[in-house]
């Protein structure tokens, strides 16, 4: 399966922005609540399909009609993700991505880690995904 070239992460809030504009690494942290049957812990993304994506990302409302990604989000190349993956001091086969459609959403993806990665390395991998933003589109203020 192919992939496109970037994917969309949402953030919810300023608290996972820095002073810098940048994003923090806790924005990338795996949640083990999100770990699924098959040993994989999810994070949601959408990929980029088009030019839309990142307008759809930001105007994605949670179940009670808030807008879900208040603070924008930031936009991940895939090279990047693969790069990490393939980093000497990554074992093999610990980070993934996939794509996982949904009836509401044709773009929605996971970043896919593995379960029993301990936290020292998930946080390594964070931090090396909050460097590989290439770039941070605001929520538009309404």
């Amino acid at each position: 399966m192919s992939f496109p070239d970037n994917c969309i992460k949402g953030i919810p809030n300023s608290q996972y922005l820095v002073a810098d504009g940048s994003v923090a690494s806790h924005l990338f942290y795996f949640k083990r609540e999100h770990t699924r049957n098959d040993g994989w812990i999810e994070q949601s993304i959408n990929w980029e399909d088009n030019s839309s994506v990142a307008r759809f990302t930001l105007d994605q409302r949670k179940e009670n009609g808030e807008i879900q990604f208040k603070a924008g989000v930031a936009v991940v190349p895939r090279d990047e993700i693969d790069r990490i993956r393939r980093r000497p001091t990554i074992t093999s086969n610990i980070l993934s991505y996939e794509r996982q459609h949904s009836t509401n959403n044709p773009y929605h993806g996971n970043i896919l880690l593995q379960e029993d990665v301990p936290n020292l390395t998930m946080k390594k991998i964070a931090a090396g995904l909050a460097l590989a933003v290439s770039n941070i589109i605001p929520q538009s203020q309404e």
